[in-house]
């Protein structure tokens, strides 16, 4: 899919319906009692987090220079501001993304008996 400037609005919806899904199934892990049912949603989990990937990797030439370029011979120093803003916005939403992989990721790791030292 083409990364143009027409298809902004249709990325981040599609990265906060993504969102959505990443955080219902961190609460339903976090819901798990026994690991059976954690490890029926592993499957899922994984999902999620390879099309979170794919999706930043499929965004991260906009903010790079291939954004840079469009913002060449526009004219007006004013003019650049939206494509600024624009860009803003994609950085914090693969911040975002980012967080949440992580905390995916920590909710994979098996829960640790006690911290090293701490009695």
């Amino acid at each position: 899919m083409p990364m143009g400037m027409s298809s902004m609005p249709q990325m981040q919806q599609h990265m906060q319906e993504h969102m959505a899904t990443m955080q219902s199934l961190r609460t339903k892990m976090a819901a798990t009692k026994t690991p059976a049912e954690r490890e029926a949603l592993m499957a899922e989990h994984m999902k999620a987090m390879q099309e979170g990937m794919d999706m930043m990797k499929a965004m991260k030439p906009m903010g790079g220079m291939a954004g840079m370029s469009g913002m060449h011979g526009m004219g007006a120093p004013g003019a650049a501001t939206p494509d600024l803003t624009q860009r803003h916005q994609m950085m914090e939403m693969r911040m975002d993304m980012m967080q949440n992989m992580m905390e995916m990721m920590m909710q994979r790791m098996p829960p640790s008996p006690a911290k090293p030292g701490a009695q």
